[in-house]
């Protein structure tokens, strides 16, 4: 990962299907290549404190120095998500950013009276969205300063440079 630490690195929507998301992504923005994960596997996960059982298909690729993540809902667990869709949205539904100190950060957010919304690991390493939405307009995740997301992400950023076109939606490596 290029990008400074606690910048904005990631801009993530939701959408109701996520082929069609991709193919506009590619197709029409020229943006890409995609890598995706259908049925991330995500551990641990709580909605509000409250154990959850999401599961979400997510697909990443990068605009320049932005990455950008497409997910998609396929089941009716209670979710950030899904409260996000039967609110009749669809779009932009939050950035991303990876602070230096995760732990610290994710209790200085508590502290400023924003709720954990989603938390859960993917490859044992932590995330959680913040319920920003009366400040921003929408969630704000956290990452852990991880290796497991920094290695990904700068997989996806490379991916992007120089990116002709051809191959446009590839799956995460094993």
């Amino acid at each position: 990962m290029t990008q400074p630490l606690y910048t904005v690195r990631q801009l993530a929507y939701v959408v109701r299907d996520l082929d069609a998301a991709l193919d506009y992504w590619t197709g029409m923005l020229k943006v890409g290549p995609f890598f995706r994960m259908d049925h991330a596997p995500l551990t641990d996960q709580r909605f509000y404190g409250k154990p959850s059982n999401v599961d979400i298909s997510i697909a990443l690729g990068n605009s320049g120095d932005l990455q950008i993540e497409l997910i998609q809902q396929h089941n009716d667990e209670p979710s950030v998500y899904k409260e996000f869709l039967d609110a009749g949205r669809v779009g932009v539904h939050h950035f991303g950013l990876m602070p230096v100190d995760y732990a610290a950060t994710c209790a200085q957010y508590v502290a400023n009276g924003h709720r954990a919304a989603f938390q859960c690991t993917l490859g044992g390493a932590e995330l959680t969205y913040f319920d920003t939405v009366a400040s921003v307009g929408h969630y704000i995740e956290l990452w852990d300063n991880h290796s497991v997301f920094k290695d990904l992400f700068l997989m996806v950023e490379d991916a992007a440079k120089g990116w002709d076109g051809r191959d446009p939606v590839r799956s995460f490596p094993a």
